[in-house]
């Protein structure tokens, strides 16, 4: 943690003891100017929070909730990656659960989740207030009203309790380490069913941004795509400082003999690790020469019981060649890729997943789509949601790349 730029915007002198809590700084011994500095603030499209040169590589555990004994060695396989030089995580908060009635906020799912990165070592975080997420919208019910009702989103009554929301939490989410704000997750599927919502969209990120530079004109804010080809990011990118994607080592396979009432359905297979530098370069390209940054990367390993879905490639070893040489890329490309989340460092379960498999199956999917989607997601994981986490050879893989990055 930066005390003297996050916090108190001061050194802290020689021999003095400083307590550091959310949101406080408690000295002993000295004293501390608590005033802004004179300097010009570095403009946030750098992302100045961020500290060092260096690619910041970091995993999320899997969100499921998993037996204890699970989540302990699971736990201490992120603190193995933590030793290692992981000094990087990321949150989602969607807008509904950060507002829990018109005015209402709920500041303790912050301070707990960003406090308990910090315990873990965890000193550069991103925060994604989510207004539109990948699944649809997750604003809370009175906003939801508004936009049902035909407001659209850049009128005063969605966008002022917006910008509260985010007087609110962004200081909070400052004092704890934050090196840049998001606004949304993967918003091109949603706005593809809704067109007339999608127009007045990019005027709402837009005010948001503004409004959060007039306060803290160091930090960065962003949109996550759902990749290069995201239909909502022609419009959004313009307004944004920083590049940010989720991409995943897979391509569509449209003839795949997947059938629903006669129509193909395409499903996913891995592709190997000689495509990785061609899917940054699209990155690249669709960032318009910003800095880039990757909220979710993931490659499937498959199911270790059951019959491949994700064709010929996948495995152990085409997950760890694929973060290989994803590795020798951003080494190569750097400083250009700033941060990079891999996805994840659990597998979910297949109880998990078998129950999302079944409810495709019950809304009408074939069961060739619905294996295919389970095993996209499910075994995803650097480690197994084991009893051991036991480790898959990309766990390794990412140790050896935190000590050449970190010289750990």
């Amino acid at each position: 943690m930066n005390i003297s730029t996050r916090v108190l915007r001061c050194p802290i002198p020689s021999g003095v003891a400083a307590a550091v809590f959310f949101g406080t700084v408690v000295l002993s011994g000295g004293g501390c100017s608590a005033q802004e500095p004179t300097v010009a603030s570095p403009r946030p499209e750098s992302l100045p929070l961020l500290g060092g040169a260096d690619v910041h590589l970091y995993v999320r555990e899997a969100f499921e909730g998993f037996a204890p004994s699970v989540e302990a060695a699971v736990g201490g396989r992120y603190d193995e990656l933590v030793a290692a030089g992981m000094d990087a995580g990321r949150h989602l908060f969607d807008w509904r659960d950060l507002e829990t009635s018109p005015g209402v906020y709920d500041t303790q799912l912050v301070e707990d989740a960003m406090l308990d990165f910090m315990l873990r070592g965890i000193d550069e975080q991103f925060c994604n207030v989510v207004i539109v997420d990948s699944e649809g919208l997750v604003v809370p019910d009175y906003i939801q009203a508004l936009l049902d009702s035909g407001v659209p989103w850049d009128d005063d009554r969605i966008a002022d309790p917006l910008l509260a929301l985010l007087d609110e939490f962004a200081p909070r989410m400052l004092q704890s380490d934050m090196y840049m704000l998001g606004l949304g997750n993967e918003p091109g599927g949603y706005f593809e069913d809704e067109p007339a919502q999608a127009a007045s969209f990019p005027s709402l990120i837009g005010t948001a941004i503004q409004h959060v530079h007039s306060a803290h004109p160091e930090l960065a804010c962003t949109v996550v795509f759902a990749g290069p080809d995201d239909p909502s990011l022609t419009e959004l990118m313009p307004l944004l400082d920083v590049a940010a994607f989720n991409i995943y080592f897979y391509e569509s396979v449209v003839d795949s003999g997947c059938t629903l009432n006669g129509m193909s359905l395409s499903l996913f297979e891995s592709f190997p690790a000689s495509e990785v530098a061609a899917q940054l370069d699209l990155l690249e390209a669709a960032a318009d020469g910003r800095l880039i940054c990757i909220q979710e990367i993931g490659q499937s390993t498959g199911w270790d019981d059951m019959p491949e879905t994700l064709g010929p490639l996948a495995g152990l070893e085409n997950q760890r060649a694929c973060f290989a040489a994803l590795y020798d890329e951003l080494l190569v490309r750097a400083p250009r890729f700033r941060s990079v989340c891999l996805w994840t460092l659990n597998d979910f379960s297949r109880a998990g997943l078998d129950f999302i498999r079944d409810a495709l199956i019950a809304e009408g999917f074939p069961a060739c789509f619905a294996d295919n989607f389970a095993e996209i997601f499910g075994p995803t994981g650097l480690v197994r949601s084991d009893a051991t986490a036991s480790k898959k050879p990309a766990f390794d893989e990412l140790v050896d790349a935190l000590g050449e990055i970190t010289g750990r």
